[in-house]
């Protein structure tokens, strides 16, 4: 396991636990230039998606996601391209694309993205402490690969 996955799984794991303090200094630490940046945080997410959507998931239906998902921000929506999290959500239904980190235009914004909805999916799912780590040490196993 390389630092940067290390990193990237502190971070989210902050952020799963609201640990904002941890996940604002982790997050500092971040490399959006390194070359498996967004590797570790797209395996989660990539999880998280495939838990969220068991069945998988139509163009129709994500895009009415996106655009629930979009309505419940109290701030920020302003800050996704729905399209592009339309994609994000595809390609984490998919679990040969879902890894992919530094492969998009905008690693950082894709990065932010997969952070919230995965932060969305693991409370829409009700995962508990326990299988949030079990989420990690997948993603973990997964973006060791």
């Amino acid at each position: 396991m390389t630092t940067a996955t290390t990193t990237e799984l502190d971070v989210l794991g902050a952020l799963l636990a609201f640990d904002f303090i941890g996940f604002a200094q982790k997050s500092a630490a971040l490399d959006p230039a390194g070359p498996r940046y967004g590797r570790a945080v797209g395996a989660a997410f990539g999880i998280a998606a495939r838990r969220r959507f068991p069945k998988g998931a139509t163009a129709e239906e994500i895009d009415g996601y996106v655009g629930e998902f979009l309505g419940s921000l109290e701030a920020g929506a302003e800050d996704f391209d729905p399209a592009a999290l339309a994609r994000l959500i595809a390609e984490g239904l998919n679990e040969a694309t879902a890894a992919r980190g530094g492969e998009h235009p905008d690693p950082e914004r894709t990065m932010q993205a997969r952070l919230v909805l995965t932060l969305r999916w693991v409370r829409e799912l009700g995962l508990g402490p326990d299988e949030q780590r079990q989420l990690l040490a997948e993603a973990e196993r997964l973006s060791a690969a």
